[in-house]
């Protein structure tokens, strides 16, 4: 005996008295559907357990209603914050995200693999390997989320935070306190390089002197805290360090270790802000002021580009799109200390 049949389109549209097409729409997050007539087939489909069949879509429309991410970054909790805005972004679509992780050696592979998922589009969280995606066979039309500004110029749409704006906001901010310039702390990866460019542009701006050298070279999860002890070693041998800006939280957070250690009072004595708003920001005594950049609000504009590219095939890609990053000034940042004659 065949099983019993489940419910189709035509008995959502029976059942909340519509068209097909009508179904068909709501389905799709048409735009133009009354909300009262919208409700009524929400409410036949939850009546009838109706369940779309992707399956059998796809074969009408050549869709497979698939967005694939593709990452060298899985473990990085901003991953996981731009996924979930990919998510909130995809909700009302009725498509569904496929996810690749993988090493930066690995990437060429790993993308293959998705696309013979056929997804109708991607989004690709590489930093510094946009150069891998241009080997890629026949890929649909992809958004690349916080590109490396010094990978060579490709044709995909991009969108990102405006690393070089935060900065540069942070620096005039320190800047607009007295201070005579801003030190500068990074550890020379990819996602630094247009916060570094930032700070350099507030400096040369404001006319302020650009500190030599101009960034300690620092690596490793100690990173920050090293950079602080050579600083604050640069301050007793007499050197004006009464501002530093660190290319990301994590940074400044060794560098307010490492001054308090060497007895060096936030901001009383020296003043330091950070970049991206992670959540002990706040929390910390004192307070970090740092750049808020949101990943989810990322993941929720690189979807919306991607899904604009899909409704207008062969158009070429919008100019880089940027998320502003939101100045957050708290505890740590401060007037320069009053010298004594």
């Amino acid at each position: 005996m065949p099983p019993p049949r489940g419910p189709v389109m035509h008995d959502v549209a029976r059942l909340a008295g519509v068209s097909h097409q009508t179904v068909s729409r709501v389905l799709n997050a048409h735009p133009g559907v009354l909300p009262g007539t919208e409700a009524r087939v929400r409410a036949a489909i939850a009546e009838l357990g109706y369940r779309r069949n992707s399956s059998a879509r796809a074969l009408v429309t050549r869709r497979s209603g698939l967005v694939g991410v593709l990452t060298t970054v899985p473990d990085h909790p901003d991953t996981v914050r731009a996924l979930v805005g990919m998510e909130r972004a995809l909700s009302a679509t009725g498509r569904t995200l496929l996810y690749a992780g993988a090493a930066p050696e690995d990437l060429p592979a790993a993308a293959e693999r998705l696309l013979e998922h056929a997804p109708d589009g991607c989004v690709a969280l590489v930093p510094g390997q946009e150069g891998q995606l241009g080997s890629l066979h026949h890929p649909p039309p992809t958004v690349v989320v916080d590109p490396d500004p010094g990978t060579a110029h490709h044709p995909l749409a991009t969108v990102g935070t405006d690393h070089l704006g935060g900065a540069r906001a942070l620096t005039r901010h320190l800047l607009g306190l007295g201070h005579g310039t801003v030190h500068h702390v990074a550890d020379g990866s990819p996602g630094h390089t247009a916060r570094t460019r930032g700070w350099r542009a507030a400096l040369e701006e404001a006319g302020a002197r650009v500190p030599v050298p101009e960034i300690p070279t620092v690596t490793g999860p100690d990173a920050g805290h090293t950079a602080g002890l050579a600083l604050a070693a640069q301050r007793a041998a007499g050197e004006e360090v009464t501002a530093v800006l660190a290319a990301d939280d994590l940074l400044a957070l060794g560098l307010l270790r490492a001054f308090d250690e060497s007895g060096l009072r936030v901001p009383g004595q020296v003043s330091v802000a950070g970049f991206g708003d992670r959540p002990e920001a706040a929390h910390l005594v004192p307070a970090l002021t740092t750049a808020a950049c949101d990943p989810a609000e990322v993941g929720e504009a690189a979807v919306g580009l991607l899904l604009n590219l899909l409704a207008a095939p062969g158009r070429d890609p919008a100019a880089p799109q940027l998320v502003p990053a939101r100045l957050r000034v708290r505890g740590s940042t401060g007037p320069p200390p009053v010298r004594r004659r």
